[in-house]
């Protein structure tokens, strides 16, 4: 597809409509190809994919339901976006061409809704594509999960923005089409921090001041960019202005002619179905990047998290002119432990001993695997003598673990950042004060030289004290 654009197919029974539409969609930079037949425009369909149709809804060898029906049923066309126009808006008409797989129902004379339409299904497929794209990623490595149907019992909310008496009544008609837990809310509700999630919300602008729901569209779009629902706005007939701003504002679908339940019953599984796959995608790469950062074997935070983090902890201690305590802690005389024991028994000793590093720090902390039996760990706002205790307090619990291996001590060289530091400076520091602390017997803890750090703490060896 078009980066911005899109190939679009037209099949019309006139060459005065072919010729006007072309023109208007050339107009807007589209790629356009015309057929002056449903056969022809399924032929040319499955030679060249469009990533979109407009068809008339009665063409001369074929009628609208029949066209949709055989172009769903061509390869690789189930989810081509597909917009039908007619002369008039025949309710009976729409929901039929509904039924059958179109995704939209236009009067020939609404030219800024076409167009607003066309954005807004060229858009979807565009997101559809790149999904499709990272499902192809995921299966060829072995990661794909199933996909989810519509299994479970949608969550909808009406939102009127004045009274109808009426509501109820649809609302029930909904209820049982949809198998839908339905509620109503008034926008204050809706726009507050704890209300409840939904999966659609339907904003119903049918009053006398028609398109005042606009704005308010707006901000529930901005404001749930995180976990978007599906928006379908509604207006009163003869309204194709409000309807098209409604779409470029971020509406996911529009219902023209008021709310009509059949309607909406038809238009809203599509919509929760292609919503539910895009939270189910965001999830999959939050986890993706989660095991990323995260060392499978002790569940810390891993070298790749840990170095960019502490960057941001060394210039954040710099702007509040507060103290970063850095640690390096390295398991003593580890080979032996897998040499003598095996390696399961080294997973286990590494694993508990994460847990016990991580077990009192604050959420401010960091702790991390930074490879092999080596461990990361960086303490805000600690000074040096509240970095020693803290250290020598690990070494301790460390070293009075239970564990199925002989005694298993840590050695931890402790640098501390009172000024402008780099992480690579940092843990130059605190590397070499852990080999100090590796050389002066072990078990120990070792604060390294910092050219800024009160001079009775320099360069101190401190042996744990039993």
């Amino acid at each position: 597809m078009d980066e911005m654009t899109g190939r679009i197919l037209i099949a019309e029974a006139t060459a005065e409509q072919r010729i006007l539409l072309r023109a208007k969609l050339a107009s807007a930079f589209y790629t356009v190809t015309t057929a002056e037949s449903g056969a022809e425009a399924l032929r040319l369909a499955a030679a060249t994919p469009p990533d979109l149709v407009i068809a008339g809804s009665m063409l001369p060898d074929m009628c609208g339901t029949t066209f949709c029906t055989r172009l769903r049923a061509l390869g690789g066309h189930r989810d081509t976006p597909l917009v039908l126009r007619s002369d008039e808006d025949r309710p009976e008409e729409r929901l039929a061409l509904l039924a059958v797989g179109a995704d939209d129902v236009i009067a020939r004379s609404d030219g800024e809704l076409l167009l607003a339409r066309l954005r807004n299904l060229l858009s979807h497929a565009r997101t559809r594509d790149e999904m499709r794209m990272r499902d192809d990623t995921q299966r060829a490595l072995g990661l794909a999960e199933a996909p989810q149907g519509f299994s479970r019992p949608p969550k909808i909310t009406l939102l009127p923005l004045t009274a109808d008496p009426a509501l109820d009544a649809t609302a029930a008609q909904l209820r049982i089409a949809l198998d839908a837990q339905l509620r109503t809310a008034e926008p204050e509700r809706l726009l507050a921090a704890r209300a409840p999630a939904s999966e659609a919300i339907i904003l119903i602008d049918t009053g006398c001041g028609a398109g005042s729901g606009l704005a308010l569209l707006s901000q529930l779009r901005m404001q749930r960019r995180g976990h978007p629902p599906c928006i379908v706005y509604v207006t009163g007939p003869g309204q194709p202005e409000i309807t098209a701003k409604a779409l470029d504002l971020g509406a996911d679908d529009v219902l023209s002619g008021g709310l009509d339940p059949l309607e909406l019953a038809l238009r809203l599984p599509r919509l929760i179905s292609r919503a539910r796959r895009v939270q189910s995608h965001r999830k999959a790469l939050r986890k993706g990047l989660r095991a990323a950062v995260t060392d499978p074997l002790t569940g810390l935070h891993n070298r790749r998290y840990a170095l960019p983090h502490l960057a941001r902890m060394l210039e954040q201690a710099q702007q509040q002119a507060e103290p970063l305590a850095i640690l390096l802690a390295d398991l003593d005389h580890f080979k032996s432990v897998n040499d003598r024991c095996g390696h399961p028994v080294g997973d286990q000793v590494l694993a508990a001993t994460a847990r016990t590093l991580a077990r009192d720090l604050r959420s401010a902390d960091l702790v991390a695997r930074f490879g092999g039996e080596e461990f990361l760990i960086a303490l805000p706002n600690t000074d040096a003598a509240q970095a020693l205790a803290a250290a020598e307090k690990l070494c301790r619990r460390v070293a009075t673990q239970p564990l199925c291996a002989p005694q298993v001590t840590i050695s931890i060289g402790l640098a501390l950042s009172y000024g402008p530091d780099t992480a690579e400076e940092a843990l130059k520091r605190a590397d070499q004060a852990l080999y100090r602390a590796k050389h002066a017997g072990r078990n120990q803890v070792h604060l390294g030289r910092t050219a800024l750090a009160p001079p009775s703490l320099q360069d101190a060896p401190r042996a744990l004290r039993r």
